[in-house]
């Protein structure tokens, strides 16, 4: 999965158009969030704040929220895939208002001065999969792959094999119970043969 997201953000390079930019910042967002597709469409402009190396998503209404808190994720990250920097240019190419509480990932009309965020309306969840699925496929990945909740399997497994808190893990998942995350996590190679590593035989 993350080599998928660093084909995105290197395809879309230093100076994305306004499309390649909103198609990163899905991905990044939905990946780095723990979010499902429907979830990202659901997310207002004003939804996102910034802040020195970091920014907060407030998510306002989640099915998966079982900790019912309109739980805030704050990103962190200082490489090329880093969610903030593609969010500020995504924001930047948009001209949007961060106070503003239109969608945050809406349709794009082509002018003669290039491509314009549209004002009004957002994107369907069906549009964001069809989206990602086209420009993966571009990648040479096979779109059938992804589904509606392939980046929030993708971002929680990453972290799991990592190691991360499980506390924090939970919480930035919006999951209350170790059955909920778990349906989510797919364990890697090596940290499965770490169990047989740890019997010392």
């Amino acid at each position: 999965m993350l080599a998928m997201l660093k084909g995105l953000v290197d395809a879309a390079g230093s100076s994305p158009s306004l499309s390649e930019a909103r198609t990163v910042a899905i991905a990044l967002v939905a990946f780095s969030a723990f979010l499902k597709v429907d979830e990202v469409a659901s997310l207002c402009c004003c939804d996102v704040q910034f802040y020195p190396g970091h920014m907060v998503i407030k998510i306002l209404s989640s099915k998966t929220d079982q900790l019912h808190q309109g739980d805030e994720f704050v990103v962190r990250s200082r490489s090329a895939t880093c969610p903030v920097t593609r969010h500020e240019q995504y924001f930047s190419l948009a001209a949007i208002n961060p106070d503003n509480t239109e969608q945050l990932f809406r349709g794009i009309v082509h002018t003669r001065n290039g491509e314009k965020l549209r004002e009004l309306g957002s994107l369907s969840y069906t549009r964001i999969r069809e989206l990602l699925q086209a420009k993966l496929q571009s990648l040479g990945y096979d779109p059938a792959l992804f589904g509606t909740h392939s980046f929030r399997a993708g971002g929680p497994t990453l972290a799991a094999n990592q190691v991360v808190q499980d506390q924090m893990f939970k919480r930035h998942g919006q999951w209350r119970s170790e059955t909920a995350k778990d349906g989510y996590v797919k364990d890697s190679m090596e940290a499965r043969l770490e169990v047989s590593k740890k019997l010392g035989l």
